[in-house]
């Protein structure tokens, strides 16, 4: 059974250097913010860092007072079973629904399980096309 779960991200993008992700986990450390997820990755000289954190709203304050370019995401979270065709079952779901899959990220597979964070173009058509009975 797929399990959905709705999930405040934010993003950070930075250049591609040295020591941008221990600057993020340390300004973030100083205000007693606890990191729950975290995903990089790197187009050409500049990075995406994404991230979810126990004190969502304090923790975008904090990164933007520190100079970080750090915009918020709403996303979806979905506890999909780490098998050959799951994905491919919600993206034709949402193809049907006429939802556009703006991103996707793999967080987390372990003991069988995937989770994946969606952001869509509409969100309570995403819900709906998934399955409204899954929402934790």
């Amino acid at each position: 059974m797929n399990q959905v779960n709705p999930l405040s991200r934010i993003i950070v993008m930075a250049q591609d250097e040295v020591g941008v992700i221990a600057n993020i986990s340390q300004v973030l450390a100083a205000e007693g913010i606890n990191l729950e997820s975290i995903n990089a990755q790197v187009v050409g000289e500049e990075g995406a860092i994404i991230l979810t954190a126990d004190r969502y709203d304090r923790a975008l304050y904090v990164l933007n007072q520190a100079g970080f370019k750090a915009i918020s995401d709403d996303a979806l979270v979905l506890r999909l079973p780490d098998e050959p065709g799951a994905l491919a079952k919600v993206a034709g779901d949402l193809k049907e629904a006429g939802v556009n899959i703006e991103s996707m990220h793999i967080l987390s597979r372990q003991a069988g399980y995937a989770m994946i964070a969606l952001k869509t173009d509409n969100r309570s058509d995403a819900v709906a096309a998934i399955g409204s009975d899954n929402i934790l």
